[in-house]
């Protein structure tokens, strides 16, 4: 009847509006089955302990967790109170030893998936673990140089839940006995070193008691506010890795002025100073350096083992409360640690962050892994946190020519629970390796024959006639050179044979010939002598004394030659007795070699 006396616009205003009551209601309804299905569970026993030893807060809670609902429950909520929700870094449930799912919902809220749904009536146990940064607050927040720090921590007496929990206690480790205050909240007791509250009984869901606890903490209070971890991928079997370290001493700063004298007189009369920290490296890991802006820092010690490589860190100076530093580190494994491939398809596998020293606590990590070039098809795995991949670069180096591509992934609040794998796929098609040694190979060959064309190319505008008869002497001189070199390896050393061998060979016929066969030989190489010095002259006159020079010792050893021949001929006939024929070679010889000194003489002046 309504809608009869309404008009038709009337009628879809009216539709709308009851869509939207019906879409409100099923969200409330939503709402009311999630409540439902949280106070299904029930917390029967909760045992936390919160390691606050360090410079982190650990905390570790073992939970009974029991339904008590009508179905089965496949989730288990977990909630971290507000007065340190900014401050966590790490969260993780296991169930009988293996972690769980986890899916953060809202700030502060995270749901773990259990490993099979609980059924009514039944119950598991939980372990819970957190870890909290910078909530450890110096107090006084300066201190003077042998005076130990105080630190003030603001925390929860009950294990802060959205379920209700029957039965619960917690313990907080402090790691000494110096405690100046805490929060009693009725039961509670210092046992030793650590702090327990409860049991508490019958605690309703998201309650608080808020508990304050000052304490005695000497321990590193070391922050690592910027870390860049580059990481450069080689296919040719090596993988290098550089991080940078800008790090803050974060405990209770120093009040007074530094004094080297009291620091050198008594090292452990300044509890809080920080001297050296280790940092464990890959078992593989080779070619280490550790440097700075000045340089290298030869103050290090690298500890060598089959599981792992420890570099010990000692920093220029001690580290005091507020005092910064900054260096890098460097190394070299074969790729076969990281890198696997299936054809084409290849998986790196790198930390996102590796150990750089005991309870660490970085601020912000930032990773670049660069590439080879020809890479493509980008997959990526991230650990369980959050892990932010920003905008990919492109870097060139050697032998590149349209880049690398770099990969870049930044992450916040990280310490040691942190040191997990982040996995990245990739396409590379294999022949590219080969491109870089052609690349060389090829620049090689085009750089000796363009320097093959240039040699032999002629840009003068006109002939160099003094050029061309510098080259024509240069060879006439060659050329008469070895021609001079002729006659002493082919005549005058063949007359010493046969000089030699008359004693023996009373063959006067042979004798006969091999000499007239020699002079033949002599006579003609001295012509071509005389042939090539004129034509010296006549190019270059100003060598006319030079070539004069050598034409006279040819002369002299012309007639040294001629007294070997005589000699010859007199002891091919018996005509001189053996005493005779020995001083008379004696000589003759001598004289002989002193020609040749002289002749190579004037060649060198030549």
């Amino acid at each position: 009847a309504v809608v009869s006396t309404q008009s038709t616009g009337e009628f879809r205003t009216f539709q709308h509006y009851f869509k939207q009551i019906n879409l409100r209601m099923k969200v409330v309804l939503l709402l009311c089955l999630l409540a439902l299905s949280s106070s299904l569970l029930v917390n029967k026993n909760v045992k936390r302990i919160v390691d606050l030893t360090t410079q982190l807060a650990k905390s570790k809670s073992e939970v009974t967790v029991e339904n008590a609902g009508p179905g089965s429950a496949a989730v288990y909520e977990v909630a971290v109170d507000s007065i340190s929700v900014d401050n966590l870094s790490y969260i993780s449930v296991t169930q009988n030893g293996v972690k769980l799912p986890l899916k953060k919902v809202a700030d502060g809220l995270y749901e773990a998936t259990l490993g099979s749904p609980l059924a009514t009536g039944a119950t598991t146990t939980l372990s819970v673990e957190m870890s909290f940064t910078h909530v450890l607050e110096p107090f006084p927040k300066s201190i003077n140089q042998p005076d130990n720090q105080l630190v003030r921590v603001h925390s929860n007496a009950y294990f802060y839940t959205p379920y209700d929990t029957s039965e619960q206690t917690s313990a907080f480790k402090l790691g000494t006995t110096k405690v100046e205050s805490f929060t009693p909240r009725s039961p509670s007791k210092k046992d030793g070193q650590s702090i327990s509250y409860g049991p508490y009984s019958s605690i309703a869901g998201k309650t608080s008691a808020r508990v304050t606890l000052h304490f005695e903490n000497n321990s590193p209070f070391l922050t690592i506010t910027s870390l860049k971890r580059e990481i450069e991928v080689s296919h040719w079997g090596n993988i290098a890795v550089e991080e940078h370290y800008h790090m803050s001493h974060t405990g209770a700063k120093l009040k007074a002025q530094f004094s080297r004298l009291d620091f050198q007189r008594n090292p452990i009369g300044a509890p809080t100073a920080i001297k050296s920290f280790r940092t464990v490296l890959p078992a593989s890991s080779r070619d280490v350096y550790y440097r700075d802006d000045i340089g290298n820092i030869s103050t290090s010690n690298l500890r060598e083992s089959d599981d792992a490589n420890e570099l010990e860190i000692r920093p220029r100076f001690p580290l005091f409360g507020g005092w910064n530093t900054k260096y890098y580190i460097g190394y070299n494994v074969p790729s076969y640690e990281m890198l696997g491939s299936n054809g084409n398809q290849y998986k790196l596998e790198v930390p996102f962050v590796d150990h750089s020293y005991d309870n660490m606590v970085v601020d912000y990590a930032e990773l670049r892994v660069t590439l080879p070039e020809g890479c493509s098809d980008f997959e990526v795995a991230y650990p369980d946190y959050e892990i932010t991949r920003e905008a990919d670069d492109l870097v060139k180096t050697y032998l590149d020519t349209f880049g690398r591509p770099v990969l870049v992934f930044t992450a916040r609040n990280l310490e040691e629970s942190h040191i997990q794998n982040i996995e990245i796929y990739y396409k590379f098609n294999s022949l590219m390796l080969y491109r870089e040694p052609l690349l060389v190979a090829n620049a090689f060959l085009i750089f000796f024959v363009l320097v093959i064309i240039i040699v032999r190319l002629d840009f003068s505008i006109a002939v160099d006639e003094d050029s061309e008869a510098r080259q024509r002497v240069a060879y006439l001189v060659e050329e008469l050179f070895n021609l001079v070199n002729k006659i002493k390896n082919t005549v005058s050393d063949e007359y010493v044979e046969l000089l030699k061998g008359a004693r023996n060979n009373k063959d006067a016929k042979a004798f006969k010939a091999s000499k007239k066969e020699l002079e033949v030989l002599y006579k003609q190489l001295l012509e071509e002598c005389a042939s090539v010095s004129k034509k010296i002259v006549s190019f270059a006159p100003t060598l006319t004394d030079r070539v004069s020079e050598l034409t006279r010792r040819e002369g002299e050893r012309k007639s040294v030659i001629a007294s070997v021949a005589a000699l010859a001929d007199k002891v091919q006939a018996d005509k001189v007795s053996r005493s005779a024929y020995e001083s008379q070679e004696s000589a003759v010889l001598s004289k002989l070699y002193t020609a040749h000194s002289n002749i190579e003489d004037a060649l060198a002046v030549l």
